[in-house]
């Protein structure tokens, strides 16, 4: 995988590539605006130009916000999720980021099927309102409570019920994975794990790793991120995956806690 981390913004968005490239990493993932807000100020003319400078070399992934919830029982919710989605995806593309990456979200009172139809019908509309904007990647969860992706099978039943599968990949996070019942804590069970994902999502489709160890123990539904080697997964099962040949130009970002210098000490375990 090409190593990086998730990476903060504070000082300003450009802040967020002067210190990838301090960190002698050349792939980050940033929240291009405050991510438990429905409203945000618009990107600075000064802000803009500093990131596009400072940026060149490297690749950048957006986190879409926490708040959008297609599938919510609340119309206000879903209203304000396609509004708030729309305007990151422009963001994204004046950013001129390669992936935004999204949670599917939760179906609350609609149940599965319904949640999975609300959410692939969002971005049937939504994805081709922006012309050139980056792919978007659907993101495995946990699967607590009622939200949708714990199965690799929802995944995919978002990308191909959305008419639109072309605009539409995915990111898989190891916490989440781990959390939903997927073993992944020796090269024998990551393997299994690849050949599910590839039969299941495909390989190919998979543009980024969120790389996490975890707090809690597999099929937990829970979603606790931990430093590389302090968790339930361990080492073995996170290099294994890292160093699949399977993923070997796929960004693997570790969002583990503290620090962008910990993150990335948690990335250099991985080599």
């Amino acid at each position: 995988m090409i190593s990086g981390i998730h990476v903060s913004t504070a000082g300003g968005l450009f802040k967020a590539a002067v210190k990838l490239k301090e960190l002698g990493l050349t792939a980050g993932q940033i929240f291009t605006a405050n991510q438990r807000r429905w409203n945000n100020k618009e990107i600075s003319s000064d802000n803009l130009e500093k990131f596009r400078k400072n940026s060149e070399g490297l690749t950048f992934v957006s986190h879409a916000s926490y708040l959008i919830n297609f599938a919510s029982a609340n119309p206000e919710v879903v209203e304000k999720s396609h509004i708030a989605f729309v305007e990151e995806l422009n963001r994204c593309k004046t950013l001129g980021l390669k992936y935004l990456v999204m949670h599917p979200g939760a179906h609350q009172k609609a149940g599965l099927e319904n949640g999975i139809k609300m959410i692939a019908t969002a971005l049937e509309k939504l994805l081709p309102s922006v012309p050139d904007a980056p792919l978007l990647l659907l993101e495995n969860t946990a699967g607590a409570g009622t939200t949708i992706g714990c199965n690799l099978e929802e995944l995919a039943a978002i990308r191909k019920k959305s008419g639109v599968p072309e605009l539409i990949g995915y990111c898989i996070d190891t916490a989440h994975a781990h959390g939903a019942g997927y073993k992944i804590t020796d090269e024998e069970s990551v393997s299994i794990f690849v050949k599910q994902l590839d039969n299941v999502l495909g390989n190919d489709y998979i543009k980024v790793f969120h790389l996490n160890d975890s707090k809690v123990e597999c099929n937990s539904r829970r979603d606790r991120h931990e430093h590389f080697g302090s968790g339930f997964i361990g080492l073995e099962g996170l290099r294994a995956i890292f160093q699949n040949p399977a993923f070997s130009q796929t960004l693997g970002l570790a969002e583990t806690p503290g620090t962008d210098l910990e993150r990335a000490d948690d990335m250099k375990k991985l080599v």
